[in-house]
């Protein structure tokens, strides 16, 4: 019995709440369809570069100690009202996003997207723009179209 017992806590996490994953084509997904985004660097980071309506929560405690759970879990109560909506974070790494992700779970957000960090959550976000304003097949333009002739 106590064998099937340890298999089940390592199945679970041993009970605490743990990050998920860097899902960075559903952040993608997630930010066309509308959902909250929310930028989890610090304010020059933020200040240099940013995904188009994005929110900056800072997470920087004024002492310089890092993360504070308690100050994002305030601030995201300001702007999500119900936790199961759908909220794609980002940092300015991997870590910090899944540290972030973990502390919003602990707080009961659960729809968090974790979109990483942001260089690569922008390319990401920029290759797909690209790829859905390409022609679509059968709509090239060949040399027997006048119209294509520059």
């Amino acid at each position: 019995m106590r064998h099937w017992l340890a298999v089940a806590l390592l199945l679970c996490g041993g009970g605490a709440a743990q990050a998920g994953i860097i899902d960075v084509n559903r952040a993608v997904d997630e930010i066309e369809d509308g959902a909250l985004i929310l930028d989890l660097r610090n304010n020059s980071d933020f200040a240099a570069g940013n995904l188009h309506n994005s929110l900056q929560v800072d997470l920087t405690l004024e002492d310089g100690t890092g993360i504070s759970a308690e100050g994002l879990a305030y601030q995201l109560r300001q702007v999500v009202l119900d936790p199961n909506n759908t909220i794609v974070i980002y940092s300015d790494t991997n870590q910090h996003a899944l540290d972030a992700e973990d502390t919003l779970i602990k707080r009961g957000y659960f729809g968090v997207v974790n979109g990483g960090n942001y260089e690569e959550l922008r390319d990401a976000l920029f290759d797909h723009v690209s790829l859905t304003e390409n022609v679509l097949p059968g709509d090239e333009a060949t040399d027997d179209d006048i119209t294509a002739i520059n």
